[in-house]
């Protein structure tokens, strides 16, 4: 297992993020996706790992995880790479064998795959890599955690005439983007929400599998953390 830095988060996910599966995170911008990975990223190498962050957005700040741990032997730990495109993104995951790490980071899994493919084939092209990244997660027994992004979709409530009445009840509904792909080899699924930004204080709901309460964390210069 490797600690998130919360406990309450941690018991979420069953004692934190497991080796040989894939655990999905998702949310809204500035709900706490990539600080979340920045904290496992440090708690792995504390407990003797190494990392791989795949990094398709420009999310990545090692002076932030600096800050974090608090030495710059962390960073020796990380191997850094910049997707620029899906085949780099693709690429990455031969290199798993080969490096070894405890903890694989894809920050984010859908946005590259969103530029360069549309309808059904972009789909297809997410599925097939999560499948590769199931089968690496599982064969070098690493954990995987990848973020995704939300988007907002009209929702659809029909009333006795068939008329969606949605609007006057709720204007639009979250939903992860491309979701029913990314869930078909996710083994855990978490939301993140913002509770208090001004007192970077967030929630998680663990979505898959369902059942567990959500729980609230709070993100400071140190890492994640129990509310106080």
């Amino acid at each position: 297992m490797i600690s998130t830095g919360s406990a309450s988060l941690d018991d979420l996910l069953g004692g934190g993020v497991r080796r040989g599966m894939i655990t999905d995170v998702y949310g809204e911008s500035g709900s706490g996706k990539t600080q979340l990975c920045f904290a496992l990223a440090v708690n792995c190498i504390r407990e003797g790992g190494k990392v791989m962050f795949v990094d398709t957005t420009g999310t990545f700040r090692p002076e932030r995880i600096l800050e974090m741990a608090g030495s710059r032997e962390v960073l020796e730990k990380i191997t850094y790479m910049r997707a620029l495109g899906t085949a780099d993104q693709i690429n990455a995951i031969q290199k798993i064998s080969d490096l070894n790490p405890e903890l694989v980071i894809i920050d984010t899994v859908t946005s590259l795959f969103s530029a360069e493919y549309s309808g059904p084939s972009r789909h297809l092209a997410v599925m097939k890599h999560l499948h590769d990244l199931a089968i690496s997660a599982i064969s070098s027994r690493c954990a995987i955690v990848l973020t995704n992004m939300v988007r907002n979709v009209p929702a659809t409530i029909v009333d006795q005439a068939g008329r969606n009445v949605a609007q006057a009840i709720v204007p639009s509904q979250q939903r992860e983007y491309l979701g029913s792909s990314v869930s078909i080899y996710s083994h855990f699924k978490l939301k993140l929400e913002i509770v208090d930004a001004k007192r970077s204080t967030y929630r998680a709901r663990l979505i898959q599998p369902p059942g567990s309460r959500p729980v609230e964390f709070t993100i400071a210069s140190v890492g994640i953390s129990d509310p106080r």
